[in-house]
């Protein structure tokens, strides 16, 4: 598997207080597959994790949202925490940039709260998505056909509940990225969706 993804580029989109785990274990896993791991956010130098109940760790930030162009990019990681996805989905190149990948038919994998961010793109009506159970009424009114499974994968959308599932979350985004570019919203059916 890590043959067909090697030399791939991965984005990770995330701004201050994103959950610890919920980026840099998706970060190793990409590493250790062979891939490139940008990491992009509104924030220059430095972003801040959350960890759990605190403040956690400051990840280098490779690129400032500005400078990011989504094209050089195979697939969009987004990692969770409470703060992060409120703060991205208020700025409107952080927005774009996300918007990009659904409008490519790019893969996507974001875990926990990070859903939550991707209803500013207005693209995700339809489509078959897990979160933290609590933005699930933020996401179904939305438009998403919610579930509760440890990873739910739509057309290159991977979506997971919680840290818990990063295994599973982890697997199918690198599985994903190894698919490449799906087809784009109104280009399947529903049957093309089961993952």
């Amino acid at each position: 598997m890590a043959k067909n993804v090697e030399g791939k580029k991965v984005a990770i989109l995330t701004d201050q207080g994103f959950e610890e785990i919920e980026l840099t274990s998706p970060m190793n896993a990409l590493e250790e597959a062979g891939v490139t791991v940008h990491v992009i956010s509104p924030q220059k130098d430095k972003v801040k994790a959350w960890d759990q109940d605190h403040w956690g760790i400051e990840i280098p930030v490779d690129k400032h949202i500005s400078e990011a162009n989504p094209e050089d990019y195979d697939m969009l990681m987004l990692p969770g925490g409470v703060m992060n996805p409120d703060k991205l989905r208020q700025n409107k190149a952080c927005v774009l940039f996300a918007r990009h990948f659904l409008e490519q038919g790019k893969p996507i994998a974001a875990i926990c709260h990070a859903p939550q961010f991707l209803i500013e793109t207005e693209m995700i009506s339809n489509r078959q998505m897990t979160s933290y159970p609590s933005i699930k009424t933020d996401l179904v009114n939305a438009g998403v056909l919610w579930e509760d499974s440890e990873v739910v994968v739509d057309n290159g959308l991977v979506t997971s509940r919680n840290p818990d599932d990063l295994p599973a979350f982890n697997k199918k985004m690198i599985e994903e990225l190894a698919e490449g570019r799906h087809a784009t919203v109104g280009q399947f059916t529903k049957h093309d969706r089961q993952s």
